[in-house]
């Protein structure tokens, strides 16, 4: 017996061995998704008993007390709900009727439809409730992310307008807002809305021909553009734009690469414009700049050849007086213009009319001397020989203006440092100021510590083109001002005014001299004890004192109506206070050596003198 069963049993293994790879009857895992693809068990799971699908309770089922078997069958589906298993629909004129299928394991229904891909056609949708309280829809790709298209709103329903090509199909999923256990019928309707008047590419554009005046442009769908084409000759430029400032346009090259853009915006509508070297090929695309735009107008305008040259090398000169056309041919061009001008004369340029434009001048030198937007500049001109105006840009580019430069001869007073008046002390000068831009410059020779006193009547504005740390200035108003000169030399004032044209006369007269020095270098030796008395001029005067303190020893410093700071030999601040007119305060010299005592006034910075008092002692 033992030898018959240790026979037998690998022969027994063997068999179910063959009979699971033959498969003998037994339901493989692939059938049992097969049959059971459509069913739903209340427990267990569902498997395929020659072909029909049966639940069937695990131990743990049982062990529970549950029922296992067939709760539901999914219903047939109209329509897939996945793109890739979506309905394939083309355009019609009736509605047709889909029904969103009850819910199948906790799953609401969709339906999934796809769009025809035509280049260059458009479509529309349209879907209403049928038994349905509502209904949504979702415009996608074939990933199912949501892609734009533009809403519309139909007495017939609601829906969405679209292209669908191949190289981006179009999907529209169906849904039921109320929720997965909504269940009915809706109506659908695809339309035709025609095909594109013209490509959307340079390969596909319409040509156009110049002078054929404006012509009408149809956004048929979403993302739909047209573009057009013209031709050029070497050095002329054109205008391309659209009435609509829901517009927006594109300089393209053949390849479709942009050279320029323009979009439209409220007030502006949109336009694009160059001028090429030689005979030129151009191609703008026009499309919609939002949904609103269904339908604008058109058009092409040769500018002509561009009669000024875009470089200081060819620049077009210009006569004093005699004003000159000119006009920008697209937004690459550049109109330069030159002009012979003298050092120390004053120049006008005009470019009229007035509108924003940006307006290079240069010297001769190559020096960029103004920058301007607006319609004049008036400018001293610090050298003699050609300048030049450039027109970089104009915002009604396109349309005609006029240049024009005007010498009003030398200035009375030259406006620089370099061309600026010499003036005694005491003398009277008189001049005129044309324009708001006109400054004019006026050297009067200052010794060190010297208090003065500048005049400048009726009305002037006034600054110092000198050094700050030389010359300090304060003005008390009523055309006074007072000044301080730190160091000796030529200090240079610039005097303007507004309103223009005006005369003026300026006068520095001298009426003091400071009692001591400002800097280190310019400090007043004192002993201890000190008790010293004096004057700070102005509100910007600043006295210096030095001292030889011992090391170790403890001073008491007074110094009323001052802010004072006291430095060490090596330079390092020892101390720094305001000191109350009452109040002495006391400080400790670490080593020996020459300390400075530097001293400011503390009341507000003003023009009238402010008396001090100064004391320093040992304890």
């Amino acid at each position: 017996m033992p030898l018959i069963r240790s026979l037998f049993i690998p022969r027994v293994l063997a068999l179910l061995a063959v009979c699971f790879l033959m498969g003998c009857g037994v339901p493989s895992a692939d059938e049992d998704a097969r049959v059971c693809a459509d069913v739903e068990c209340t427990a267990g799971r569902c498997v395929s008993e020659s072909g029909t699908p049966v639940c069937r309770c695990s131990a743990w089922d049982e062990a529970a007390g549950l029922s296992c078997t067939i709760a539901a069958v999914r219903p047939q589906d109209d329509h897939g709900d996945t793109p890739a298993l979506a309905t394939p629909l083309v355009p019609s004129t009736e509605f047709r009727e889909g029904t969103l299928q009850p819910p199948f394991r906790g799953k609401a229904d969709r339906d999934v439809f796809a769009m025809p891909a035509q280049a260059g056609q458009g479509f529309r949708f349209v879907v209403r409730p049928g038994t349905l309280a509502a209904v949504d829809f979702r415009l996608m790709d074939a990933a199912g992310k949501d892609v734009a298209g533009a809403l519309v709103r139909t007495q017939e329903g609601q829906g969405v307008e679209f292209a669908s090509t191949e190289a981006a199909p179009r999907f529209i999923m169906v849904t039921a807002p109320q929720g997965k256990e909504a269940v009915g019928t809706y109506s659908y309707r695809l339309e035709d809305l025609g095909k594109d008047a013209h490509g959307s590419t340079p390969a596909t554009a319409t040509a156009i021909q110049e002078s054929s005046g404006p012509f009408p442009v149809a956004i048929e769908y979403p993302g739909d553009a047209d573009v057009f084409s013209f031709r050029t000759e070497p050095g002329h430029g054109f205008q391309f734009s659209c009435a609509s400032e829901e517009a927006s346009l594109a300089l393209l090259t053949e390849a479709g690469a942009v050279l320029a853009s323009s979009e439209g915006e409220r007030g502006k509508s949109p336009r694009v414009g160059h001028v090429g070297q030689g005979t030129s090929t151009w191609f703008v695309k026009v499309y919609a700049r939002t949904e609103a735009l269904r339908m604008t107008s058109c058009e092409w305008k040769g500018l002509g050849r561009d009669e000024h040259s875009n470089a200081p090398a060819g620049a077009t000169p210009l006569v004093a007086g005699v004003p000159v056309s000119a006009r920008l041919h697209g937004t690459n061009d550049v109109d330069v213009f030159s002009f012979s001008g003298t050092a120390g004369h004053h120049q006008e340029i005009w470019l009229l009319p007035s509108r924003i434009r940006n307006v290079r001048l240069t010297a001769p030198d190559g020096r960029t001397l103004e920058e301007f937007s607006g319609a004049q500049v008036s400018r001293e001109l610090p050298l003699t020989g050609t300048y030049y105006v450039q027109v970089l840009q104009d915002a009604e580019w396109g349309s005609e203006f006029q240049v024009r430069v005007d010498d009003k001869g030398p200035d009375d007073h030259g406006g620089l440092l370099e061309t600026a008046t010499r003036a005694a002390l005491g003398e009277r000068v008189t001049g005129r100021l044309d324009n708001s831009s006109d400054w004019d410059a006026i050297a009067v020779p200052l010794e060190p510590d010297g208090v003065y006193r500048l005049t400048c009547t009726p009305v002037c504005s006034l600054f110092t083109l000198s050094p700050s740390d030389s010359v300090y200035l304060k003005g008390e108003g009523y055309g006074i001002w007072h000044v301080l000169a730190r160091s000796s030399g030529l200090a240079t004032f610039r005097v303007g005014s507004y309103p223009t044209p005006a005369n003026f006369t300026f006068q520095v007269d001298q009426v003091g001299t400071d009692d001591h020095g400002d800097v280190a270098t310019q400090a007043t030796p004192v002993t201890v004890p000190v008790s010293l008395a004096g004057v700070f001029e102005l509100g910007g005067d600043m006295d210096v004192f030095s001292v030889e303190l011992e090391a170790g020893r403890s001073y008491v410093l007074d110094f009323g109506n001052a802010f004072v700071r006291v430095l060490g030999p090596n330079g390092a601040t020892v101390s720094r206070y305001p000191i109350p007119p009452t109040q002495a305060t006391r400080f400790k010299a670490d080593v020996a050596g020459r300390y400075m005592v530097e001293a400011s006034s503390s009341s507000s910075p003003g023009t009238r003198p402010t008396p001090w008092q100064f004391s320093l002692r040992a304890e």
